[in-house]
């Protein structure tokens, strides 16, 4: 039997890399290797290179690499067997016949499908009846539109045990596919009933449109409140997200946020306040597989939990779940309504603006990893704020990935340093969270003064680095700041040269600057390596920020006492 192994092989031989990918991107030749804008990242100067000798691509500016199938997937976001089918139909190929289990098999999972896809329909037709006219005028209470019932195809089981199985049975599917799609259960004595009864029906699609599964809710308050179909070879629960095939094209071509809720109708409230990247699990905890997914299609989803404690303990899992797996560029934010609130809440008392408020400023993962640890937490003795450091630690190192392991650890510190040397940060013995802080909160000529001098000319030039923005008010000002370090100063000398030729300089430029081989050497000795961040504070103004203002006002002052020490330093020296 052929396997997709030797498919693989065919699609390598058959397919030349640069003229699949040229499809997509204009590459320009250069030398034996071809060059283009990444189609992973938004870019102006090409770090984006493909080889036909060595059969993979490479973008240098985000780090995306792979071979052809690896390609296929990241920009289409399929999974390995998908990219696999869509590549095989691009030479003429058969995919089926390189799946791994029989001609039979296959045609018994083509049959399922079509059992799923008619219950759609007969789900759809039931809710359009007689039969559906007190559900409509259900929904019609609960804000749910006509436009979003087609949109969403929903549908409603009514309370006959074998509705369902007659339809089905009167379009001739074979009784096991029919038991196979999960829909049809089978009783203790051999008898056969539909398993979704008095119920709204939601289909569930994979993120290729393709229908695979439902999800019910009750219409007469019986318990469970929700179910979906079991798990199947169609359908895993754990690898499967509630509207992501009509999210995507939202969130890829419009660049909105992915937004995950709790509940199908909260999709549905999403969807009618406009916010049309939101998905949601299906009644089950978010799962390795489930960031994965998100991840491929929005590099910082947003988990908008509901405002009550089972949302928090969820937010606290997902915590627990994503650590293992952070990847750099990869991360989450968190968005906490009020108390006893959900999205169709929200929007059902008019309150939309307010949620999209909420959603347009999230909390980061580490801000969430933060508050959550230091809540009610005592941290005024010695013994307790190492026991604390130590815990933190042991969470840290939970995180697979080592560069983001190091920045994790590195903040850490910055925000634990802030809350030692705040003493406006203790409250009746407690700890108040530096996160609902500013910049002003922080005493930053002791910071600066406490500092040697190398560590305070590294934050002087980082700022910069971090946040290109304030030169437009600081240009004079760094052009003529002194420096000990003649690295540092060739950095310092180096941005300089590139505002005075534009005018300007942005982030862009910066990232320009990091791909210069001197000046990448140079960055990377100073700014990338963590080993003198985890012995010295650095200020939040080194970092990206958007108080801008402020951030002006501190590199300021901490270039105030950098001039003070340089001349008093050159003073001792000529003396």
């Amino acid at each position: 039997m052929a396997t997709t192994d030797k498919l693989i092989g065919i699609i390598h031989d058959k397919i030349l890399l640069s003229d699949f990918i040229s499809k997509k991107v204009k590459l320009t030749r250069k030398g034996s290797d071809y060059t283009g804008l990444c189609p992973f990242h938004k870019e102006k100067t090409p770090s984006f290179t493909v080889s036909d000798s060595k059969g993979f691509f490479h973008c240098f500016g985000c780090s995306a690499h792979g071979d052809i199938i690896s390609f296929v997937m990241q920009l289409d976001s399929l999974d390995f067997m998908d990219a696999l089918e869509f590549l095989a139909k691009e030479i003429g190929i058969n995919f089926s016949d390189y799946r791994s289990f029989s001609k039979e098999k296959n045609k018994d999972f083509k049959e399922i499908k079509g059992v799923i896809e008619s219950s759609k329909d007969y789900f759809v037709d039931c809710l359009n009846s007689n039969d559906g006219s007190s559900i409509r005028e259900y929904l019609k209470k609960r804000n749910i539109s006509v436009k979003a019932i087609e949109y969403f195809g929903l549908g409603i089981a009514t309370d006959r045990s074998n509705g369902l199985l007659n339809f089905l049975k009167s379009k001739n599917f074979s009784k096991e596919n029919i038991i196979k799609s999960n829909l049809i259960r089978e009783g203790s004595n051999n008898s056969l009933y539909d398993f979704f009864r008095n119920r709204l029906i939601f289909p569930i699609h994979d993120e290729k449109g393709n229908t695979i599964a439902f999800g019910g809710r009750t219409l007469n308050n019986v318990e469970p409140k929700y179910i979906n179909s079991s798990d199947s070879d169609l359908f895993k629960k754990r690898k499967t997200l509630y509207n992501l095939h009509r999210a995507k094209p939202f969130i890829r071509k419009h660049k909105i946020p992915l937004i995950l809720v709790e509940g199908y109708v909260d999709v549905i409230a999403m969807y009618h306040a406009g916010l049309y990247g939101t998905v949601a699990p299906l009644g089950t905890a978010l799962s390795e597989e489930h960031l994965n997914l998100m991840w491929k299609n929005y590099n910082e989803p947003i988990i908008c939990m509901d405002g009550d404690l089972a949302g928090y303990k969820s937010a606290l899992r997902t915590l627990s779940v994503a650590f293992p797996i952070l990847k750099a560029g990869k991360s989450l934010q968190f968005v906490f309504l009020p108390e006893g609130q959900d999205p169709d809440n929200l929007i059902s008392m008019g309150k939309k603006e307010y949620l999209i408020e909420l959603i347009n400023n999230p909390m980061s993962l580490f801000d969430f990893f933060w508050k959550s640890s230091t809540e009610n937490i005592l941290l005024d003795t010695p013994e307790r704020r190492a026991g604390f450091k130590k815990s933190i630690e042991s969470k840290i190192s939970n995180i697979n990935d080592k560069i983001v392991r190091n920045e994790y650890r590195n903040s850490f510190y910055s925000y634990f340093n802030k809350f030692i040397l705040n003493k406006k940060n203790y409250k009746n013995n407690s700890f108040s969270n530096p996160i609902e802080g500013d910049l002003d909160q922080y005493n930053i000529n002791r910071i600066n003064k406490n500092l040697n001098f190398i560590n305070r000319e590294k934050n002087l030039v980082h700022s910069i680095i971090n946040n290109p923005s304030i030169l437009n008010s600081l240009d004079e000002e760094f052009s003529i700041l002194p420096l000990q370090n003649s690295e540092l100063d060739s950095i310092r000398l180096a941005i300089i040269r590139v505002y005075e030729k534009n005018g300007f300089i942005s982030q862009d430029n910066i990232e320009n600057l990091k791909k210069d081989v001197n000046f990448s050497k140079l960055y990377d000795k100073y700014f990338t390596s963590i080993s003198w961040a985890n012995k010295s504070f650095i200020p939040p103004f080194v970092k990206k920020n958007e108080d801008i203002e402020t951030i002006i006002k501190i590199w300021r002052e901490t270039a105030s006492i950098q001039h003070s020490w340089f001349k008093k330093n050159k003073q001792k020296s000529n003396g």
